[in-house]
């Protein structure tokens, strides 16, 4: 078997997390020069943050020379399908409670009712 192929960065040599960071920082000086609200600011800077770290924290989880990269996306795949039908499972379950639930109360509310309908009393 031969080594795998190295593939060449989207980025020119740069990380995507550096990047996002690099914008993120000319975004937060194009709003402190234009006397935008503190609140503006700060939010930008926390979602450059967590942008920053998201790509970080993939860029490790699923690195570009990675070999397994196919069986990871599969085994996420195969994940998210098994979940939703659990989650089709589980409603179709609910349903069928609640169908049998009312369909109890009603033949409850019938065995409760007097057998001859509203006649009066002698």
């Amino acid at each position: 078997m031969s080594a795998p192929v190295p593939q060449q960065s989207r980025f020119g040599g740069m990380r995507p997390a550096a990047v996002s960071a690099a914008s993120g920082g000319a975004v937060v000086t194009a709003l402190t020069m234009a006397n935008a609200p503190w609140q503006a600011v700060v939010g930008t800077v926390c979602a450059t943050l967590v942008v920053s770290l998201v790509l970080g924290l993939a860029k490790i989880v699923v690195p570009d020379k990675s070999e397994h990269k196919l069986d990871l996306l599969l085994a996420y795949f195969r994940y998210r399908e098994r979940r939703a039908k659990q989650r089709e499972r589980r409603a179709e379950l609910r349903k069928r409670r609640r169908r049998q639930r009312d369909q109890g109360t009603n033949s409850q509310e019938q065995r409760d009712r007097a057998p001859g309908g509203d006649r009066p009393l002698p």
